[in-house]
């Protein structure tokens, strides 16, 4: 059987003790048409002695100057990848053997998609399974998962062909932590895609996480959304249930920082938007005796 090349794109920072799992996930996958390019963000560990001048010649290494944006980092590996098909694999996650072969079989039934996604488990510092969810989706994927939150979306389960990318361009790095997701989005809404509830995909979950970047991650989602209602993808209902949901998302990380002024501005957003939903006036009313509270007590 045919089987088209697969361009791995594998971003890395500093995990040199991670990294050889997750390319041995692609090593052992039980299809074989594929490079693997690995793109490295400047690390300073051991890194470039594992892959520079690797044996196996699917094996590539790209090393650039540190920037931190992980959409650069992928776009570098993109603009290197010679495969009909793209895949992204982080230096921290695992493919189930059967990814690729799996992920086939199901775009070669439905010649009228683009992509696929999967679900997935988690492993490391949590090992919670994500929900189960609709057991198999295709077509356009792009309102149901942005308005009604049917899908989840492990950027390691992607799989898509490349030429999406000359339709809707490379990943924006102008977003620090949603450039992923927005990629997503944006070949959702021009293409059909299919999502699978097989759990083909392994994520590290890390006890450590930037706190920060969960708040910008959470700034670039709503700048996205806006960006996709003034493009008139979204109607105004629409654009105002998901703004919404976010924003109380937003007030509630706040309100676990201890950023009580933060997380008062947030539910009093989502409250204009959902004026009659009891939930965000509580919040709002908790912000506000926790901050008094907190000014009592400094």
């Amino acid at each position: 059987m045919n089987q088209p090349l697969v361009s791995v794109i594998l971003p890395t920072y500093n995990r040199s003790h991670l990294i050889g799992e997750s390319v041995k996930s692609v090593v052992d996958q039980t299809y074989k048409n594929w490079e693997l390019i690995i793109v490295d963000d400047g690390s300073s560990d051991e890194t470039s002695v594992l892959f520079t001048n690797h044996p196996d010649s699917r094996i590539q290494y790209y090393r650039i100057d540190h920037c931190g944006i992980i959409g650069k980092v992928r776009n570098h590996g993109m603009r290197h990848a010679k495969g009909e098909y793209i895949a992204f694999l982080d230096s921290d996650d695992l493919w189930r053997e059967d990814k690729l072969e799996f992920q086939f079989a199901l775009l070669n039934t439905h010649p009228e998609v683009y992509f696929i996604t999967s679900n997935g488990v988690h492993f490391g510092d949590d090992q919670s399974l994500p929900a189960e969810l609709e057991n198999l989706f295709v077509g356009n994927a792009f309102l149901p998962m942005l308005e009604e939150e049917r899908f989840i979306f492990f950027v390691p389960s992607l799989l898509f062909e490349k030429k999406v990318v000359n339709e809707i361009g490379y990943i924006d790095e102008l977003m620090i932590s949603g450039g992923d997701i927005d990629f997503y989005f944006r070949m959702a809404r021009r293409f059909n895609g299919i999502f699978t509830n097989e759990r083909l995909v392994k994520i590290r979950k890390h006890q450590s996480h930037s706190p920060a970047l969960e708040t910008v991650a959470y700034l670039d989602y709503i700048g996205m959304v806006t960006r996709f209602f003034n493009e008139k993808s979204l109607t105004r209902k629409q654009y105002s249930g998901i703004l919404s949901k976010q924003y109380y998302r937003l007030g509630l990380v706040f309100l676990r920082k201890g950023l009580f002024n933060d997380s008062f501005n947030n539910f009093l957003k989502y409250n204009f938007l959902k004026p009659v939903n009891y939930k965000g006036w509580i919040r709002l009313v908790q912000s506000v005796c926790l901050a008094s509270f907190a000014k009592l007590k400094g």
